[in-house]
């Protein structure tokens, strides 16, 4: 009797398994900036594409086919917004804001000893691009103080966090729209001891994070290539 239970639970525990649900994280840099190509960050630059960043976005539509997403989440950046834009009026879909996928971590110089994420400016819409949109919650609504390095990582380990709570153990499939650093540091703090010694995200190629049994992340794509 007792071999047959632990024979039961064994299989129990096995079918179990093979039936977890799981979640696919993929990660979206947006299509290449002015600022990109010339190393000018001012406003005017990160909002206009560059003439390979239009090819980009006008491409993203087809780049995307093969794969169905569940949901999307944006930073509220104009790039990330306008390099989905096309996905969400070809799909009928609309993207949900986080503010916690916006830009950090450009600066690995300026030092804080009690680092603390604040509310900043509230996030105006387009009014031909604020129907596709929603913001996740009223916090959602305000854009985060990240202009310190410790800041930005407080933002990751935040959105980490968030998408480890709500999409953890789920079988949904997630579009995430960020940015170079931000996109690489969560991809980081996901994988782990498993992460590759350099992220770098490209302008409008994906990457793929899939959920295993135990909880844990693996990397399946980078910059469009499979690992």
């Amino acid at each position: 009797m007792k071999s047959m239970l632990r024979y039961g639970l064994t299989v129990f525990t096995f079918v179990s398994l093979l039936h977890s649900e799981a979640a696919d994280l993929y990660f979206l840099r947006h299509a290449q900036t002015m600022a990109n190509v010339t190393r000018e960050y001012t406003e005017e630059n990160q909002r206009a594409f560059s003439p390979i960043g239009k090819e980009q976005v006008a491409g993203v539509v087809e780049k995307l086919a093969e794969h169905e997403f569940d949901i999307v989440l944006v930073s509220p950046a104009y790039r990330t917004l306008h390099t989905v834009l096309p996905v969400l009026h070809d799909r009928g879909m609309t993207a949900e804001i986080w503010p916690e996928l916006y830009e950090c971590c450009w600066d690995r110089e300026t030092e804080e000893e009690e680092p603390q994420v604040t509310r900043g400016d509230r996030i105006e819409l387009d009014e031909d691009t604020a129907a596709f949109f929603t913001f996740r919650d009223d916090d959602a609504m305000y854009m985060l103080s990240v202009d310190t390095p410790a800041r930005g990582e407080l933002m990751v380990a935040d959105a980490v966090a968030r998408l480890q709570e709500r999409f953890a153990g789920t079988d949904k499939r997630i579009l995430i729209v960020s940015h170079y650093h931000t996109s690489g540091r969560i991809m980081r703090s996901l994988l782990g001891d498993a992460a590759p010694w350099r992220i770098q995200p490209r302008n409008a190629e994906l990457s793929h994070l899939e959920e295993v049994e135990d909880g844990q992340w693996v990397l399946r794509m980078l910059n469009d290539e499979p690992q």
